[in-house]
Order: C-alpha cells, then sequence, then structure tokens
C-alpha cells in the first residue's frame, strides 16, 4: 500500500512540474492538486500508524497465547482438573473456570443437568447438538444448555473450543442415553411388572407356609400316626404324650415365624433391587443382617485356637472332679478307709477342693475370654466382686462356720441335740446352715455362724457309742423322811420306765442340803435320746404314782436338763 502511494506521489510531482511551467493557465488546477496531496500524506500517515497497532497487537496476541499454552502444560502436569461424575461414572475433567463460576461448581452443574435429563421418563439424544456463541460453544439437549466451553477449556486440552465441544458431545450424549435406559419409562414399566410378580410369588408361599403348618399341627394333634409316645427313663415319665404336643405345637409356631421371617429376608431386597433409587436401600438392609454375622464368624475363626485351650482345661478339670468325686463316694459309702479321715468328712471336703479346683480353672482361663481385656469387662468384674464383698459378709462367716463345724464334728445328721434354746433332730447340715426338727415337728433353721458363738449338747453321741445318755431329774424332800425312804421310792419309779435301761442300773444322788429340804437326784440311762420328751414323761409319771402310794408329798421338785458321760 505504500509503495502505491509513493508511485502516485511521484506522479503528482510530474504534473505539477509540468504545470509550474504554465503557472498562469493553471493556478487553480495547482491548488486543487496541492490539497489532494496534503490529504493523501495525512491518509498515510494514517495508514502507517494502523499497520504498527495492527502488527504490534498481532505480534502480542501471539506472544500472550504461546505464554497461556507454557502456563497451561506446566498447570496440566500439577492439577488434575475437576472430575464429571454422573451415577458413579467419571466422564472428563474440567480445568477452567467460566462466568464467575470455578471448575467445581461447573461439574456440579452439569452432572444435575445431566442427571435430571437422563432420568426424565422422555428424552431423545436425537435433540443433542452444538450451539456456537460468540465467547463459548454450547453443548445442549434441546433447549437446555447442559455444558459452556470457552477457549480456555480449549487450550486446557490442546484444542480450540469448537474441536472440543465436539468431542465431548458424544461422552455427553452417551451418559444421558445409559441413565435413560437404566431410569426412564420403559425401565419403571419392567421394573413394575417385576415387583408385581415377586409380590405375587411372595403371598403364594405365604399360602404355602401357612398351608404346611396347618398340616404339621394337625398331625401332631393326631399324635403323628401313633408315632408319639411318652418319654420315659427308667420308667420315670418325663414327658408325657400332652406335653409333648404342647411343646411341638410350639416349635410349630417358631418355624412358621422362621420360615416367614426367612421368605421376607430375601423377597423384599430382590423387590427394592428391581429399581435403581431403592437398590442402595436393599444392601443397606443387606449389610444391616450381613454386617454382624460376618463380624461373629471373623470373631469365632480368631478366637477359636483360645477356645480349643478353654477347652481342653475344662475336659481335664472334668475329668479330675469325675475322679475326686467318686473317690469322695468311696469314702462316704465305707468301702475305702483313710485313718482318722471320717466318712463324714467325704463330700463336705470334696465340695470344698471342687470349689478351689473351679477357681483355680477360672484364674487359668480368665486372659483367654472374650473381651477379658477390654474396660468394660474389667470394669463390670470389679463391680460384681464388690456386691459380692459387701453383700456376702455374713454369707461368708456361716461359709467358715460351716467348714469348722464339719471338721471339729459336733453333731451328725440323725444326732438329737441341743444348740442353745432350741432342741431337736438334725436332719440336714451343709455349709451355710443347719435344720433341726423338734419333738412337735416344727423345723428349726441354725445359721452356722450361730452354732459356733452358743453352746452345743449332742443327746446321741454317748448313745452311739452304746452307753447310752443320762436323764435325770432332782426332788426335794423335807429331813424328817429317811434318805433312804426316799432313795427307794425314787429308784423304783426309775424302776417302772421301760425307755430307760436296766443296765447300767438307775443311780442316785444327794445334790444339795438345803435349810429345811434334802435335794435328790434320780438318774437313769437311755438310748432313746431322739424320744426325751417320752423318756422324762415316763420318769415322772412312775415317781408321782410310787410317791402317791406311800402317801409322801415332795415339798418341792423341778426337772434340770440330760446330762451326757462319754
Amino acid at each position: 500500500m505504500l509503495k502505491r502511494y509513493g508511485t502516485l506521489l511521484t506522479i503528482m510531482c510530474t504534473v505539477l512540474t509540468m504545470l509550474a511551467q504554465n503557472a498562469d493557465s493553471a493556478q487553480m488546477r495547482i491548488d486543487s492538486l496541492t490539497r489532494m496531496i496534503q490529504e493523501m500524506k495525512l491518509k498515510e500517515l494514517i495508514l502507517e500508524s494502523e499497520l504498527y497497532e495492527n502488527g504490534r497487537s498481532a505480534r502480542e496476541d501471539s506472544l500472550r497465547q504461546i505464554a497461556q499454552k507454557q502456563r497451561i502444560d506446566s498447570l496440566r502436569q500439577t492439577t488434575p482438573g475437576v472430575p464429571l461424575v454422573v451415577d458413579g461414572d467419571t466422564l472428563f475433567y474440567i480445568h477452567a473456570s467460566l462466568g464467575g463460576n470455578d471448575a467445581l461448581h461447573r461439574a456440579a452443574a452439569a452432572a444435575r443437568k445431566i442427571t435430571l435429563i437422563g432420568k426424565s421418563l422422555k428424552v431423545t439424544t436425537d435433540s443433542m447438538h452444538i450451539f456456537e456463541g460468540e465467547y463459548t460453544a454450547d453443548i445442549m439437549c434441546g433447549e437446555i444448555v447442559v455444558l459452556s466451553i470457552s477457549d480456555l477449556d480449549g487450550l486446557w486440552n490442546g484444542l480450540s473450543r469448537l474441536e472440543l465441544a465436539r468431542q465431548l458431545l458424544p461422552i455427553v450424549s452417551a451418559e444421558i442415553h445409559a441413565l435413560h435406559a437404566e431410569y426412564g419409562l420403559k425401565a419403571k414399566l419392567t421394573g413394575l411388572g417385576w415387583a408385581v410378580f415377586l409380590i405375587v410369588v411372595q403371598i403364594v408361599f405365604f399360602l404355602l407356609t401357612i398351608r404346611l403348618i396347618r398340616w404339621l399341627r394337625q398331625k401332631i394333634i393326631n399324635g403323628l400316626g401313633g408315632k408319639l409316645k411318652p418319654l420315659a427313663v427308667k420308667g420315670y415319665v418325663l414327658l408325657n404324650m400332652h406335653q409333648q404336643k404342647r411343646i411341638l405345637l410350639a416349635l410349630t409356631r417358631v418355624l412358621q415365624f422362621l420360615l416367614i421371617l426367612l421368605q421376607l429376608f430375601i423377597s423384599l431386597p430382590l423387590l427394592f433391587s428391581i429399581f435403581p433409587e431403592t437398590e442402595k436401600f436393599t444392601w443397606n438392609m443387606i449389610n444391616y443382617v450381613w454386617s454382624p454375622l460376618r463380624d461373629t464368624m471373623l470373631s469365632f475363626i480368631y478366637y477359636f485356637p483360645n477356645l480349643v485351650k478353654i477347652v481342653v482345661i475344662i475336659m481335664v478339670v472334668r475329668w479330675l472332679l469325675k475322679g475326686l468325686r467318686h473317690l469322695s463316694n468311696e469314702i462316704a459309702a465305707g468301702r475305702l478307709k483313710i485313718d482318722r479321715f471320717y466318712q463324714d468328712w467325704a463330700q463336705p471336703t470334696y465340695h470344698i477342693i471342687r470349689i478351689f479346683v473351679v477357681a483355680f480353672t477360672l484364674v487359668v482361663i480368665w486372659p483367654w475370654l472374650p473381651g477379658s481385656e477390654s474396660g468394660i469387662f474389667k470394669g463390670v468384674s470389679i463391680f460384681v466382686a464388690a456386691l459380692f464383698s459387701l453383700g456376702s459378709t455374713t454369707t461368708i462367716g456361716n461359709l467358715i462356720s460351716g467348714i469348722i463345724i464339719t471338721y471339729m464334728r459336733p453333731f451328725l445328721v440323725g444326732d438329737y441335740v441341743a444348740i442353745g434354746e432350741r432342741e431337736g433332730e438334725v436332719i440336714e447340715k451343709n455349709a451355710f446352715i443347719t435344720r433341726l426338727k423338734d419333738i412337735k415337728g416344727n423345723i428349726i433353721t441354725v445359721p452356722n455362724n450361730s452354732i459356733l458363738s452358743q453352746q452345743t449338747v449332742n443327746y446321741t453321741a454317748a448313745a452311739r457309742d452304746g452307753q447310752g445318755s443320762v436323764v435325770h431329774s432332782a426332788f426335794t424332800f423335807t429331813y424328817k423322811v429317811p434318805r433312804q425312804t426316799i432313795e427307794g421310792y425314787l429308784l423304783e419309779g426309775a424302776a417302772r420306765c421301760q425307755l430307760l435301761l436296766k443296765e447300767p442300773a438307775p443311780f442316785v444322788l444327794v445334790t444339795a442340803l438345803e435349810d429345811f429340804y434334802t435335794r435328790y437326784e434320780i438318774n437313769g440311762y437311755t438310748t432313746q435320746t431322739d424320744r426325751l420328751f417320752e423318756v422324762y414323761s415316763e420318769l415322772h409319771k412312775n415317781i408321782i404314782d410310787v410317791f402317791s402310794e406311800h402317801d409322801l408329798d415332795p415339798t418341792s421338785s423341778h426337772f434340770v436338763k440330760v446330762t451326757q458321760i462319754s
């Protein structure tokens, strides 16, 4: 363009030169040409300025694009971009911001639009197209803008915005088509059909289960066709037919509940898994049941070696206790005799040893018990131990007293004893209490702790040795009656008693000489220690009869307790 203007100026100069030679005739024309030359020079200057500005802008734009590309290549190595994720699938990555929205918000908005369009009941991918605007290329579905792509997005991917839009369009279209195939109207109708079919099948299984249970119940009521018989062990009927029927009928109810529960556990997950919207709920429901079962099975597998150790220790201890029990039974029965070890010690000793063996076994297996190292387990153990210690002081005292009484042997079961103010036959003696049965048939329970703190008289001990126990009663007479007479009458009354032994013979003691009378005591031997009240009653009756026969009246009399001669 500058050359063209230069040529034109040369021509004009030549013309001016020629016209200058003829100044007079062409003065007006010269002035006109001069003005034209000035205007053309001004335009030249303007064109030169515009060309310079345009060249500098083009050079700067080129340099700016090169710098942008270098920066984008550097950022691409360290910045992975924001993934556009739809229904768990990553379609592509967005790196640049657009219109005040960063990449994260652009990806989220595009994902929502793709999901909304794909899950609509009616949609067609034929409406997918690209609209190229002044600043962006838009991927559209009908009138909805799914994603806008800028030049900066193209630079991030090394493409123009239109090329990048054409590359991403099939990806977005395929995802929308896949979502529609899973959530669309056809999928909904198909799932509804399967749901109806599954419900009908479940109802049929419910009815069959109910008919099966009714058939079983009727069979049980009819006695299983004569196969149901009373359950007896060595002549003792454990369960008669009526009791067995009741148990079996109860089991049928449990069976019906388990069958229905099993069917629901299978059918409900299948029903919810038909529709994608409820599929996650299905897996959650399965996990609620499967997770505890899985954890339980894994815990059992990990705990199995310790369980084997515990079982082995328990079996060894069990065999040991069986051997000790057999040994104690042999000693208690008298078939095995050990010097200075009484038969009645056998069972208590066995129980004491068993307590210590069980306690030692518990201490050994304690570290292998599940949860023994947990703080909760230790806290509960300490709490139970504290309650036991605080609440069992009296119990422990009775237990220790029972052990002492067992090995002191102040009385045996069957002995007639007096413990403090209580008298009766010993009918039970255990580690904590002793039970007596008095002459009137009343059962008296005496704590072992109180026995050690009271006087105990055993009337049966001497009788068991063959000599018998001494019963005695005191009478008083004035000094006017000769001693020989009183002694003779007392011995005569004792001789009439059938419950007193003839050998050793009864005897009389003068126990006191008071101011106005003499105190006599009649003594006799008896082996009927369990009938002492009858012995005393018979003795007193006979003595009163003898006194009456001889017209004697004792001035004072009272009865004293029996004493034991070893």
